[in-house]
């Protein structure tokens, strides 16, 4: 047997063999593929005709809930606005003078009529003892004028007597100057005419004496007269010397004092400022489109416009209405909460800043948050307001999560044995955890009550009727 040698491979051989090693790959890989298909054919008929034969199951969502309540919902306001006293006053001297001695500080309640401050009164002494002296002359002279009086009555009597019988002496003498023709007269008439002028005399004295009775009457009236002016010149002196005592106008505490011993001081010049600590106000403006909100939530609560519930007009414990209230916290006092009514509200708007002005009474004592009192507001103090406007008792509330909001839609999606329910709602007020709803369909309010389940996570892809399944929190957690 002879061997042929084996050539040499060269590249044209070399890319034949790769070809044909292709061709052979291409033959074996359709062969695997047919008979894989084969034999898989029928499992795959038998699982096509398993899913024909069943529905597929839906897994229901895990969501968590929580239960609708019902509780009271308000709606407040807020602003700033700082402590003031309704009684503080500045207190000016009555008049000039130099400041000699001082009773009161910075600080320091007094009582109204207190004296604060002393000014130099000598002179307005002086003036006093000099009224005082004009005071006991006239006194003094008015029983001189009543004497005078009784001794000028007892002149016009005189004087009366001696005039009638004069006038008697007279007419006695005509009737007998004047006898019968045939009769000679007794009397001459010269002695007619000197009985005549003696009656003349008389009646002339009883005039003057009637007029110095007169005058004496005047003298007395002008006697009582200088009397009551030396009485009010001495009030008056008086009065000076009370001026030159700085006096507290009610009872209170110096806030400030802006004298010291030796100023000499005007009536142009405030000396102290007082307050009443324990009669505090706060002023603050609001906008003029809330004017009307404010008088209607007065009125509502049975008050006149401009006038609040207080002790007095209020429901007699001096505690805030419904819609009135103030809750206030101050700076200075952190974790204490005041509270106060609204007083009164203006009823005209300021030109200026177009706002209208609201007064409110505020208690001086702070709240802890255990409803203890602790500490006291002092005049001066910023306070951060907020006004209670609505209120609203037994309010269907839902946690805010569990709102969902699509443009002007509001809904809330509840639990109902494993199927969530769309129910679109109205939103009314809200605090920091809560809002209050209402279903905007009738047929709805049997769905959305106290107690019902509000789906708060998971809500969000969720259609209505989809089953759900409620997850307590620890396992959502884990």
């Amino acid at each position: 047997m002879s061997h042929r040698p084996i050539a040499p491979m060269t590249s044209s051989t070399s890319a034949q063999v790769r070809s044909a090693a292709r061709v052979c790959a291409g033959w074996v890989l359709l062969l695997a593929t047919c008979w894989t298909g084969a034999c898989s054919k029928p499992q795959a008929q038998e699982d096509g005709q398993s899913q024909m034969s069943g529905i597929p199951k839906r897994e229901a969502k895990r969501v968590l809930v929580e239960p609708v309540v019902a509780r009271e919902m308000v709606r407040r306001l807020e602003t700033t606005a700082r402590v003031e006293s309704d009684r503080e006053v500045t207190i000016f001297p009555r008049l000039a003078g130099v400041v000699i001695e001082l009773s009161a500080e910075e600080g320091q309640v007094v009582q109204e009529g207190e004296v604060l401050a002393r000014l130099d009164d000598r002179d307005a002494r002086i003036a006093l003892y000099d009224a005082k002296a004009a005071l006991v002359d006239a006194q003094a002279n008015l029983p001189k004028l009543e004497l005078a009086i009784q001794e000028a009555a007892q002149l016009v009597e005189a004087a009366r007597l001696g005039f009638e019988q004069a006038d008697r002496d007279h007419l006695r003498n005509t009737r007998i100057a004047t006898g019968a023709s045939d009769q000679p007269g007794l009397i001459s008439q010269k002695d007619l005419d000197a009985s005549k002028l003696a009656r003349d005399q008389k009646h002339s004295e009883l005039s003057t004496a009637n007029l110095a009775w007169q005058r004496a009457k005047l003298e007395a009236e002008a006697g009582k007269a200088a009397l009551e002016r030396a009485s009010l010149a001495v009030e008056r002196s008086e009065l000076s010397m009370s001026f030159l005592q700085i006096t507290a106008p009610l009872t209170g505490v110096i806030a400030s004092r802006a004298i010291k011993i030796g100023d000499s001081v005007s009536s142009g010049g405030g000396a102290f400022v007082l307050t009443d600590p324990n009669l505090l106000r706060v002023v603050f403006y609001r906008p003029q489109r809330e004017l009307s909100f404010f008088q209607r939530v007065l009125e509502q609560n049975g008050y006149p416009a401009g006038t609040a519930p207080t002790a007095a007009n209020g429901n007699g414990r001096g505690l805030p209405a419904d819609g009135l209230e103030i809750n206030a916290k101050a700076e200075a006092l952190a974790g204490l909460e005041f509270r106060g009514t609204i007083e009164r509200i203006a009823p005209v708007i300021d030109p200026a800043s177009g706002n209208f002005r609201v007064t409110g009474r505020m208690q001086v004592d702070g709240l802890k948050a255990d409803g203890q009192k602790s500490g006291r507001l002092l005049p001066g103090m910023l306070l951060r307001l907020e006004i209670v406007t609505e209120r609203r008792h037994g309010a269907i509330c839902v946690p805010k999560r569990a709102l969902k909001r699509e443009g002007d839609l509001r809904s809330v999606f509840l639990v109902d044995a494993g199927h969530a329910r769309r129910v679109e709602v109205i939103e009314g007020l809200s605090d920091d955890e809560f809002v209050e709803v209402s279903p905007r369909l009738d047929e709805a309010r049997a769905w959305l009550v106290q107690g019902a389940q509000v789906i708060v996570v998971g809500n969000r892809d969720l259609e209505d009727g989809a089953l759900v399944q409620i997850e307590t929190p620890q396992a959502s957690a884990q």
